[in-house]
């Protein structure tokens, strides 16, 4: 009796081991670029297809080149005044707060801008002074108003919320993922890392931070429950005689940022503020984006902190990082801010 009850508790060990190590690893296009989600557990394949069925709803609602979207809707109407869903209300109400919070370092605003440099549609050119300065008068946020779920905005008005959808996305997907059981997972949303949990073999997710100038890694961290988010005008650009053009804009001078940072990775619990402090970070420049991590890195919204590599080849990680972070590349300067 002792063996047979030893063979069937081996078993059912055995049996509860494959069920947990089972995995599912779903890819598709959404949002203009790649996604992996990698799950594990026993129900991994619904639980993905249902984040994927979600990723891709939200992309139907803020897209803006798709007809049906509410934000395309919204901005090709007469006269901009739209009921929209909640998923929509939602990221755009923390657009708007996040632009007011960084002086429109992150500015939804700016599709006139953005389409007019071809970075809506790759045709891209460099408009001239003026014509600059007459669409900046179109991307003043400020005007963009949010009654319950009525959003409002002047004639001409177009807004995009590229800068932070990938973020959104993860962050549904998570919340999809959480609620069928999965407490193990990895999502890579064109380059958007976002984890839950950890490893299913209970240790920490290694993520690299990419070298702008190769193809190596230039830093690995070990996370858990975080998103990795990286903002770098090294993916996306054109050239006109031998100056790159990014697709990361200051709002204030309606041309691509041109500073000392070349990449910045934000990590934090949440992705869509990852994703709105990336690129607001990286617009305000190495300095003001280390005097706002100093100010703001124990906030309501949440901790974070930063990888930034400049454009003297020097990296610089936050504190938080401090025991998370394993430097690879030898020929950068390597500075700890506190």
């Amino acid at each position: 009796m002792q063996k047979k009850c030893f063979l069937l508790l081996l078993t059912l060990s055995v049996f509860l081991i494959s069920c947990s190590n089972s995995s599912d690893t779903l890819s598709f296009e959404s949002m203009n670029t790649f996604m992996t989600i990698k799950s594990f557990g026993k129900n991994s394949k619904q639980a993905n297809l249902l984040a994927q069925k979600e990723i891709l709803n939200l992309e139907n609602l803020i897209s803006t080149t798709n007809p049906k979207s509410e934000v395309y809707i919204l901005n090709h109407m007469e006269n901009p005044k739209l009921q929209v869903n909640a998923l929509t209300k939602d990221i755009l109400t923390y657009a708007l707060k996040t632009a007011e919070k960084t002086d429109g370092a992150l500015n939804p605003a700016l599709y006139p801008i953005t389409s007019a440099w071809g970075f809506t549609n790759e045709n891209y050119r460099i408009p001239d002074d003026k014509e600059i300065s007459e669409l900046l008068k179109l991307t003043d946020y400020s005007k963009i108003s949010i009654n319950e779920n009525l959003v409002s905005m002047p004639k001409d008005f177009m807004i995009d919320l590229g800068a932070v959808g990938k973020g959104y996305a993860g962050d549904l997907a998570i919340l999809i993922l959480k609620s069928q059981g999965i407490n193990s997972a990895i999502l890579d949303l064109g380059g958007n890392i976002q984890t839950l949990g950890k490893k299913a073999d209970g240790t920490n997710w290694s993520i690299g931070i990419k070298n702008p100038w190769g193809r190596n890694v230039i830093a690995g961290l070990q996370i858990s429950d975080k998103a990795v988010i990286t903002s770098g005008g090294y993916e996306r650009y054109f050239t006109v005689n031998d100056q790159n053009y990014i697709h990361v804009f200051d709002g204030k001078t309606g041309k691509p940022a041109q500073n000392d940072i070349t990449s910045i990775s934000i990590i934090t619990e949440k992705g869509l503020y990852g994703d709105a402090l990336s690129t607001a970070l990286f617009v305000m420049g190495k300095e003001k984006a280390l005097e706002y991590w100093r100010k703001n890195k124990n906030s309501p919204d949440g901790a974070f902190d930063m990888i930034i590599i400049s454009t003297d080849k020097k990296i610089t990680y936050t504190a938080g990082l401090e025991n998370n972070i394993q430097i690879l590349a030898d020929f950068l300067t390597v500075e700890k801010a506190n």
